[in-house]
């Protein structure tokens, strides 16, 4: 049974009019209270008779049924708001991983190509020298601007 299903009988069973008994409040010698439909049970006293409560008219009742549907309508749409809303952190946190991959991936390929550029300054003759100098920098502006400061 489904939990909404199950509510919702519980609240037009609860909506339902029960049977009128008088309630006794007792008292024992300890001053411990009791209470019972029928007579104070031995060892204890009456202290007094609660009054009856009238049962729900049916138009009551039915505004009862009513109510208790509503509510439940209601908690399902809170139930559907939520499940949607997780779902869309779900799908937010997915996004945000896949970018951080992204730009981690991105940035190690900037950091190699970094390298590359290094090497290739260490080892490039005087008359390469200035076009090595120039790529490192271009290597470096661009691993500044997407990646950050290197971490040396």
């Amino acid at each position: 049974m489904s939990p909404r299903l199950l509510l919702a009988s519980l609240l037009a069973l609860a909506a339902l009019p029960a049977v009128a008994q008088e309630v006794l409040r007792c008292a024992g010698a300890d001053g411990k209270a009791s209470y019972v439909s029928d007579a104070c049970p031995a060892g204890t006293s009456l202290v007094r008779t609660l009054p009856l409560v009238e049962a729900p008219s049916e138009a009551e009742q039915k505004m009862a049924i009513q109510r208790a549907q509503r509510d439940v309508r209601s908690a399902a749409a809170l139930d559907r708001q939520r499940q949607a809303a997780e779902q869309r952190a779900a799908r937010e946190q997915q996004l945000a991983l896949a970018a951080a991959a992204r730009q981690q991936t991105l940035c190690r390929r900037l950091l190699a190509g970094l390298g590359h550029a290094q090497e290739d300054l260490a080892r490039a003759r005087s008359r390469n020298r200035i076009e090595a100098q120039r790529r490192l920098a271009r290597a470096e502006d661009q691993y500044l601007e997407d990646c950050g400061p290197l971490r040396r």
